[in-house]
């Protein structure tokens, strides 16, 4: 078990770990867009009308495809969600949000497998999967070891 003492110097670094991060450009990048996004009139207008549609197909996706309105606001809500996958702020958004992420799960990726090759590191990204099962026995999980 940790000491108290330990424990505080582990969060210590966890602080400056975050602190790089925060400074880091990825994280600039992200926060720049993520603004931006917030802030365009255009972009935060299609996104709310989109927010909209879902709200509304939500309640028709309930009847399933019995609904008489059912296909026709599943083309809509289709079509109207690639206009905003299409807003260049969105784009540029999802492109900060990605290299964010990779940052985080490379960080996480290192400290866990800095602690033990058997860390359980849970990424999206597979570079920073093992492919393994990450059993403590080092097999292929069915534990018969």
């Amino acid at each position: 078990m940790f000491s108290t003492y330990k424990m505080m110097e582990v969060l210590d670094c966890l602080d400056d770990i975050n602190e790089m991060v925060k400074s880091s450009d990825e994280f600039k990048n992200y926060i720049f867009y993520k603004n931006k996004l917030e802030e365009d009139y255009e972009t935060k207008a299609l996104i709310d009308q989109f927010n909209k549609l879902k709200l509304d197909f939500e309640e028709v996706e309930r009847f399933g495809r019995y609904h008489p309105d059912y296909k026709e606001k599943r083309k809509n809500i289709r079509l109207f969600k690639k206009k905003v996958d299409l807003n260049e702020n969105v784009i540029e958004y999802r492109r900060a949000e990605y290299v964010l992420q990779n940052l985080l799960d490379e960080i996480l990726y290192v400290i866990g497998k800095s602690i033990s090759n058997h860390a359980n590191v849970v990424s999206s990204n597979p570079f920073f999967s093992n492919g393994e099962s990450n059993c403590m026995t080092g097999g292929g999980c069915s534990c018969a070891s």
